[in-house]
């Protein structure tokens, strides 16, 4: 039933959207009920009939079977009835909306169309029809289907004669030629082929006879045509299949996959024109829900059909369901957050939820696969009792292990969001967020938080797991820097990382003032500044994360060592030495190549002991990351946490020395004077906190940080895979 609850969701939403409700013009509801027209304009009939079957579909499969299965499924078709029915009225209170007791019957005709589908499923499941390999049928059906759906909607086929001669016309008369869209209609000829190859033994001829029928329709749907684009695309993927069926039909998976994965991202960033004053849209599926439906469902089926064919191609290769989506929804957060940077390109949130829930339905549909081919080998073998409960007691598992740290996000996201309404808090804190502090993008912005804990043990097992950690750690800290911004794009300001990062200059100065000579001057002009500006911004933010990442994954690795009774020095020098250089160089690039002043101007120049700040602060982050580690430890053993929790609070004002020792006492800055804690900590630079308001709100910056990280190392350890 828990499917069908999301499906039900999804539908209210997409009804619903955009929540504009009015009172409607007199007379608005009376026609409502009056209008006995079943016809609309055909893509609204096609999207009413496309948008209820996935209802219908889960509704015949969610019912089981037995005695009382016709009386389950006649409710729930009477439940969807009802549901169809209150949208439709509903959108009356809609101003962009057009309610019409017609959609209703369309609905309904896609529930039906739903439920028959999943009869004739569950009937072959009965049958043995499937094979052993749970989703080897259905998951790839589905899959052919969104490649016909992507090439064919809106599936409206015509005999005008004219119609004809207008589809061929691209082909003759004119050379309209796009590479990212011959790439693509190559990769999903080639994605077909893998799908074809896995249904059928004759797989050449099925794949034949399925581009005749696309090119057919090309030229007998209306809106559709045929260009050189398309031809030269559908060729190039047909002639790739038939040489790897007839030479290496086993390979047809891999390149099917990095194909169609290669033609995604080209499609995304084409055409890559640099630009500033990129924007994101977060409000899930806006651009769906507004513009023409036939151009929305369409583009809905291509990136339903990517994705889908991505995971399952992914799975074919050998991979684990739950790493492969978790990649996938990172490349496309990553590709998403790169079109903030081109023209005439707008970054949405929609493409990386709609990866997650593929990726769920996915799960769902493999696990209903095994849970009904058990139920039938049960039936015919008798096997033991004990079996069954057993997946029963994995699944929950695996179940649980998601839904304790889901509920930390959710409820850490709300207390930030409650924070950030408090009175007197930093301006530079209430500015720091995109979308006035939007809930979604507080919890983008946990995420980022827990990726500090979770990112130092995904580091530290790559090291601990290498033969050479010296020469991997550079990479490994990278990729998890990478991570972390990406995630701090999408959810605070670019000017709030420059701020600490450092603005992108290196350029200007390479150009203008040959900081590196007249060689590298030449290799700038010629690469260009927006291309120099997209490799600058990583790296700089990559220097001032990595003293962090690095004192935590030494910290980690120190533990993990010492818990399997391999704590020698042959086993933590290579770590602690191969680290030592790459501090120097961020030290390097955050400090004395940085541009900001920020840090420059923040950090005490002249400690005690000759020391300076940065000793001090490093001191610091050795001292929180240790506690957030050893809570992350205790977490898991009782006895052990109220030790830990009083050294927590024994660290509390020796972090606030450290500190106080770090930063400058006075900085002078425009017209004021203020110290580096007021500046951090403080509201605004007019109105000075007292040394104990300071203190009190540093004991709940500390403490916070050391929770968020001990919590995103124990939400690691329990979700990695």
């Amino acid at each position: 039933m828990r499917i069908l609850l999301v499906i039900a969701l999804l539908i209210i939403y997409g009804s619903l959207y955009p929540g504009n409700f009015s009172q409607p013009e007199p007379g608005v509801l009376e026609n409502f009920f009056s209008d006995w027209r079943w016809m609309t304009s055909l893509s609204d009939m096609l999207g009413n009939v496309v948008l209820f079957i996935p209802f219908g579909l889960a509704s015949g499969l969610v019912t089981g079977i037995g005695r009382n299965t016709v009386a389950r499924m006649l409710g729930l078709f009477v439940l969807g009835l009802l549901l169809a029915f209150i949208l439709q009225l509903a959108q009356v209170w809609l101003p962009s909306r057009s309610a019409a007791l017609a959609d209703v019957v369309w609905n309904v005709v896609g529930m039906l169309l739903g439920i028959v589908i999943a009869l004739l499923m569950k009937k072959c499941l009965r049958a043995g029809v499937l094979p052993s390999f749970d989703s080897k049928l259905i998951v790839p059906s589905a899959i052919l289907v969104l490649w016909l759906l992507t090439e064919l909607l809106p599936l409206v086929p015509t005999l005008d004669l004219q119609k004809f001669k207008d589809a061929i016309k691209p082909l003759l008369l004119q050379f309209d030629f796009s590479l990212s869209g011959l790439i693509l209609h190559a990769a999903g000829v080639v994605a077909a082929g893998a799908v074809v190859y896995v249904l059928s033994k004759k797989p050449l001829i099925w794949l034949t006879s399925l581009m005749l029928v696309v090119l057919a329709g090309k030229v007998a749907i209306v809106n559709l045509v045929l260009d050189t684009t398309v031809i030269l695309g559908l060729l190039a993927g047909y002639l790739t299949c038939v040489f790897l069926l007839r030479q290496n039909a086993e390979k047809l998976f891999d390149v099917s996959f990095w194909s169609l994965l290669l033609a995604w991202t080209i499609e995304r960033i084409t055409p890559f024109i640099v630009a500033s004053d990129g924007a994101i849209n977060l409000i899930p599926f806006a651009t769906m829900l507004e513009g023409s439906m036939q151009t929305n469902v369409t583009g809905l089926a291509q990136s339903l059909f990517i994705y889908t064919a991505l995971l399952w191609l992914a799975q074919g290769m050998g991979g684990n369901l739950r790493g492969i989506a978790t990649g996938v929804i990172a490349w496309s957060i990553l590709l998403e957050l790169t079109q903030m940077i081109l023209l005439g390109r707008t970054a949405d949130i929609t493409e990386p939820l709609l990866v997650l829930l593929v990726a769920w339905a996915l799960s769902e549909t493999q696990s209903y696969l095994q849970h009904t081919q058990s139920q039938s080998a049960s039936e015919k073998h008798k096997p033991s009792i004990e079996a069954a409960p057993l997946a029963t007691r994995d699944i929950s598992t695996l179940r649980a292990s998601w839904v304790i740290p889901l509920l930390l996000m959710i409820g850490m996201t709300g207390l930030l969001w409650l924070m950030l309404r408090l009175p007197s808090i930093p301006y530079n804190l209430r500015e720091l967020f995109l979308g006035d502090g939007h809930f979604l993008i507080i919890f983008i912005f946990v995420l980022a938080l827990l990726w500090v804990g979770a990112g130092a043990v995904w580091v530290s097992n790559k090291i601990v797991s290498s033969r050479v950690p010296y020469l991997v750690f550079p990479a490994w800290i990278f990729a998890a820097s990478l991570i972390s911004l990406v995630l701090l794009s999408m959810s605070v300001t670019q000017e709030s990382i420059a701020d600490i990062a450092g603005s992108n200059n290196l350029y200007w100065y390479v150009i203008n003032r040959d900081i590196w000579g007249e060689s590298w001057r030449h290799i700038f002009e010629w690469i260009g500044p927006n291309m120099v500006m997209i490799l600058e911004r990583p790296v700089r933010y990559a220097a001032l994360y990595t003293p962090l990442i690095v004192f935590l994954t030494w910290i980690v690795s120190f533990f993990n060592f010492y818990e399997h009774n391999r704590l020698a020095i042959r086993h933590i020098f290579p770590i602690i030495i191969g680290a030592l250089p790459w501090l120097w160089l961020a030290k390097a690039i955050v400090f004395d190549w940085s541009s900001t002043d920020n840090l420059n101007e923040l950090i005490a120049r002249d400690g005690p002991m000759g020391w300076g700040g940065g000793g001090y602060l490093y001191g610091l982050l050795a001292i929180v990351c240790f506690n957030a580690v050893i809570l992350a430890n205790a977490l898991s053993h009782i006895k052990q946490l109220a030790f830990v929790v009083l050294f927590s609070i024994a660290m509390l004002p020796i972090g606030w020395w450290l500190l106080s020792q770090g930063l400058e006492s006075e900085v002078e800055k425009y017209g004021h004077i203020f110290s580096g804690t007021q500046f951090l900590l403080g509201p605004d630079r007019q109105h000075l906190l007292s040394e104990i308001e300071l203190f009190l709100r540093w004991c709940l910056v500390q403490a916070g940080f050391v929770i968020m990280t001990s919590i995103g190392i124990r939400c690691f350890q329990q979700l990695r895979f």
